[in-house]
């Protein structure tokens, strides 16, 4: 399978739109690899806004924003490698992978994008982060709605929770 066609897949799914009548449920075909793809593209946007947001910074904020970012980031595929191993859907998990990854990327630059322009668009942002959180876990874990809601308020609390560990960091202590 090319990418581009996982792609579309993980997205159709992550945006639970079922597959039309008669078509089969090709999540499961994706791969690791795709997976791995998708995940490589989010370390490396995420490393090239941690560079221009911190150029110039001193080397422990810049150590320290980096580990936070980076626990920011892994919470919602910890809690979806979570989730799969419950719901015995870990099949689907490279899609949804892949799918988290580029969804994450893209929600990084828009953020770092409206931060650039002075605009407080972190509560948009955050209720973005719930509805991927929610719409994935409905279409990858096959989870009802009160689950997917649960899932999708845990991303976000571990999400906005990994911000908080600045306050204990070194670079915590500097901001002060």
């Amino acid at each position: 399978m090319q990418i581009t066609e996982a792609i579309g897949i993980a997205f159709a799914t992550g945006s639970n739109r079922k597959p039309v009548e008669g078509a089969v449920d090709r999540v499961g075909e994706i791969g690791w690899p795709h997976a791995l793809s998708g995940i490589i593209i989010l370390v490396v946007v995420q490393a090239g806004l941690l560079l221009w947001a911190t150029s110039g910074s001193d080397a422990v904020i810049q150590r320290d924003l980096a580990i936070v970012a980076y626990l920011a980031l892994a919470a919602p595929f910890i809690l979806f490698a979570i989730g799969a191993a419950l719901t015995r859907t870990q099949a689907r998990l490279p899609a949804a992978c892949l799918y988290l990854s580029l969804v994450l990327a893209g929600l990084q630059v828009v953020s770092a994008v409206a931060s650039g322009f002075g605009s407080g668009a972190s509560g948009f942002l955050v209720g973005i982060l719930a509805a991927i959180g929610f719409l994935g876990a409905r279409g990858f874990l096959r989870l009802g709605s009160g689950w997917a809601i649960l899932m999708a308020l845990l991303i976000v609390a571990c999400f906005m929770g990994a911000g908080m560990l600045i306050f204990v960091l070194p670079a915590g202590q500097l901001l002060q």
